[in-house]
């Protein structure tokens, strides 16, 4: 049986704009438990899924609410979770931050007994809303108190292609593409058949 590679020549140059911004993110002591394992589940923690809303705080004036975090994560072992959230800024903060939000998507992992998070963790920016559509990039989370409540200090690295929200974009038109895109290696057209 004969395989046909497919050739691509669809090509989008963009360049990225980048935002940093460092928080404090203060973890609540009881997250509302909303998903529980089944009893004879050997994993002790598989299956059981939280919600999460928490206060992200600045990091020069603590008093001062930057956003909140909310979202799911849930157990898929006893030591990976898997978390979901979506980061949205205050409206007050000046722009881009004000009123955008950011979404997140990745692994959480824990102490091999499921009872406390590791001190370093990323999630992955998979996109977001307001000034930041179309957004990419990371989160780093680093633990920097543990007692009486643990809290994360938090470094949002955002990537957001410059055509998103200016006065130009790229139009890319998906059934071109794909046509484009189709057509096998060395293909020429009826007229060149053998």
């Amino acid at each position: 049986m004969d395989h046909m590679s497919l050739r691509s020549n669809s090509k989008v140059n963009a360049s990225y704009c980048k935002y940093v911004m460092s928080y404090y993110e203060f973890i609540p002591a009881g997250d509302t438990e909303v998903f529980k394992p089944l009893a004879a589940d050997p994993v002790p923690n598989k299956g059981i899924g939280y919600v999460k809303n928490n206060l992200l705080y600045s990091s020069r004036d603590k008093t001062k609410v930057y956003g909140h975090v909310g979202g799911l994560y849930f157990y898929h072992t006893e030591d990976v979770i898997e978390d979901v959230v979506t980061i949205t800024f205050s409206e007050g903060l000046v722009r881009p931050w004000g009123g955008s939000s950011i979404s997140l998507r990745g692994s959480w992992f824990m102490t091999p007994d499921g009872q406390a998070d590791l001190d370093k963790q990323e999630l992955g920016i998979v996109g977001g809303q307001g000034q930041f559509r179309g957004a990419t990039g990371f989160v780093k989370y680093e633990k920097v108190q543990k007692d009486p409540q643990t809290v994360f200090h938090v470094t949002c690295h955002i990537y957001v292609p410059d055509f998103v929200g200016r006065d130009h974009e790229v139009e890319i038109n998906l059934n071109e593409l794909l046509e484009a895109d189709a057509k096998p290696n060395g293909f020429h057209g009826d007229d060149q058949r053998e």
